[in-house]
C-alpha cells in the first residue's frame, strides 16, 4: 500500500504541477523569473515549459510505477491461486530462469537521480533568487518548499547512493538498520534545507529587501 500511495502522491503532484502551469499560460515573466535560465532561453513562456515537463516526468513516474505495481500483484494473485488449488494449473513448460535484477544497483540509479534533481533544482533555484536580488527586482519572493524540496531530494539521493537499501518498495521493506540511515538522511535533509532557507532571509536582509 505504501508504494502505491507514493505513485499515486507523485502522480497528483504532477497533475497539479502541469494544472499549475497552463494556468499561466500566455501571462508574462515576473522580474525573478527574468533573471532565470528557462526565460533567457525559452522568453516569457520559459518557466511554465519547465513546470509542464517537470509535471509530467512526475505523472509518468507515478504511472510507471502504478502499473509496475498492478503487474507484481498479478502474479501475486496468480501464485495464491496455485496455491489453493494446483490441480486447476497446468504446470507450464520449464523455462531457463533469468537473474534476478540486483536491488541495490537499482537503488544507486535511483540514488543518482535524486541526487541530480536536488542538487539541480538547488543551484537554479538558488542562483536565480540571488540574482534578482542583486538585480534590485521590486518583489522577490521564494517560498519554504521551494527552499527546502530541494537538499532535502540530494539527502534522499545520498541515502540511495551511500546506503543501497536492498530494497525500492518503501521504507516498510527496510532492514532495520536500513531505516536508521532512512532517517538519518530526512534529518540532514530537512536541516540543510532549514539552514538554506536561514541563508536566503539573510541575503534578502543584505539587500534591503527584510528592512
Amino acid at each position: 500500500m505504501l508504494a502505491v500511495a507514493r505513485s499515486l502522491i507523485l502522480s497528483v503532484f504532477g497533475v497539479v504541477c502541469m494544472a499549475f502551469a497552463l494556468a499561466h499560460w500566455g501571462e508574462p515573466a515576473t522580474a525573478e523569473e527574468r533573471t532565470g535560465w528557462l526565460y533567457q532561453r525559452f522568453g516569457d513562456q520559459g518557466v511554465v515549459y519547465g513546470m509542464l515537463a517537470m509535471g509530467g516526468l512526475m505523472l509518468l513516474s507515478g504511472i510507471v510505477s502504478l502499473i509496475r505495481h498492478r503487474g507484481r500483484q498479478k502474479a501475486h494473485e496468480r501464485a495464491m491461486e496455485i496455491a489453493q488449488d494446483p490441480a486447476r494449473h497446468v504446470p507450464e513448460a520449464p523455462v531457463q530462469a533469468k537473474a534476478p535484477p540486483d536491488p541495490k544497483k537499482g537503488a544507486l540509479l535511483v540514488g543518482l537521480v535524486f541526487l541530480a534533481f536536488g542538487l539541480g533544482w538547488s543551484v537554479y533555484y538558488v542562483r536565480d533568487t540571488l540574482q534578482a536580488l542583486a538585480a534590485g527586482a521590486p518583489l522577490v519572493s521564494y517560498s519554504w518548499w521551494k527552499t527546502l524540496i530541494g537538499p532535502f531530494v540530494a539527502a534522499m539521493g545520498l541515502f540511495y547512493v551511500l546506503v543501497r537499501p536492498g530494497t525500492l518498495e518503501g521504507v516498510k521493506h527496510m532492514t532495520p538498520g536500513e531505516r536508521v540511515g532512512f532517517l538519518v538522511f530526512v534529518s540532514l535533509g530537512l536541516a540543510a534545507g532549514l539552514g538554506l532557507l536561514f541563508w536566503l532571509s539573510a541575503q534578502a536582509e543584505a539587500y534591503g529587501y527584510l528592512s
